[in-house]
Formats: C-alpha cells, structure tokens, sequence
C-alpha cells in the first residue's frame, strides 16, 4: 500500500513539473502583438530614459527613484520581448543584392562563396585549382615501402636520446 502510494507521488511530481517546464517555453508572438510592442517601446523610450540606459545600470540605480527604475525595468522586458519572441527580432532587416552595392563605400562587397569558373577553363578542361586553406596530400615516408617488420626493426635500432643536466 505504501509503495503504491510513494509511486502516485512520484508520478504527480513529476506530471507537474513536466508541465511547467513546457509552459515555460516561450512561442513566438503574433505581428500585431509584436506591432504594440514596438509602439509601447517608442512611448517609453525618451530622450532621459535613452541617456539612462546610456550611463548604464550603476548610475540608473544610484541616481533615479523607484518610479524611473521601474519604468527602465518595464523598457528592458519589452526590449526582451520583442528581441526573442518577435520574429526577426522585431526589427525588418533589408535585403541586400548582388546588384546593389552597400551604401558605404569603404566596406567591400563579400566575395561569392563558390564563383563559377571562366567558361575558357570548362571548354578548356583545365583542373581546378586547389583552395588555399586545403593542405597538399603528405609525402610518402621513407618506411612506407618498407615492410612492416622491417620498419619496426629499424625503429629499435635507435638510440635513445641522452638526458642532459638542467643545472
């Protein structure tokens, strides 16, 4: 009887915390929840509260009221809110083309990952040439034609360094 009820236990123990474990995983919100996120961000964050934020937490604890702090706490989770549970981070990231060139001239377009080759070198069937960061095949030892007891003669044959005083 105790052993039926001590399994019961166990079983609902662990039904529960199964259960608040899925609960706390947090789905990703709706674009009109995430719209009136972005709205209540915009309403909050004032040219005080951005110089706050800007000073760091030491500063916005020794220097604001309860009331403030707590506003800059409500900015933060909303901040948090729409960074992981809004798609895209809340934020529309532009497409960039190959046909358009960034809008800062000093940053470099990125290089293709695989550039197709010159159609000259196709027609012509010439090899590929090798990726700089690919190491060439090792060179044969000179036991690799050597028979394997062999070799393992010769390595016996070696002496042994000599140790050397340190002092």
């Amino acid at each position: 009887m105790m052993l039926l009820l001590r399994f019961i236990a166990v079983a609902l123990l662990t039904t529960s915390a199964a259960l608040l474990c899925a609960s706390a995983v947090a789905e990703p919100l709706d674009k009109k929840a995430c719209l009136n996120l972005q709205g209540e961000r915009k309403k909050l964050l004032t040219r005080e509260m951005q110089a706050a934020l800007d000073r760091g937490p030491d500063w916005v604890k020794d220097h604001l009221n309860t009331g403030e702090i707590e506003q800059v706490r409500q900015f933060l989770a909303i901040e948090e809110m729409i960074e992981f549970r809004c798609r895209g981070g809340g934020v529309a990231k532009p497409t960039v083309s190959a046909a358009t060139s960034p809008s800062d001239p000093e940053i470099p377009p990125l290089p293709d990952r695989k550039p197709t080759p010159p159609p000259s070198a196709v027609a012509a069937g010439e090899p590929e040439t090798p990726l700089p960061d690919r190491k060439p095949p090792p060179a044969p030892s000179a036991t690799a034609d050597a028979k394997p007891s062999q070799t393992v003669a010769d390595s016996d044959k070696t002496a042994p360094a000599k140790m050397k005083a340190t002092r």
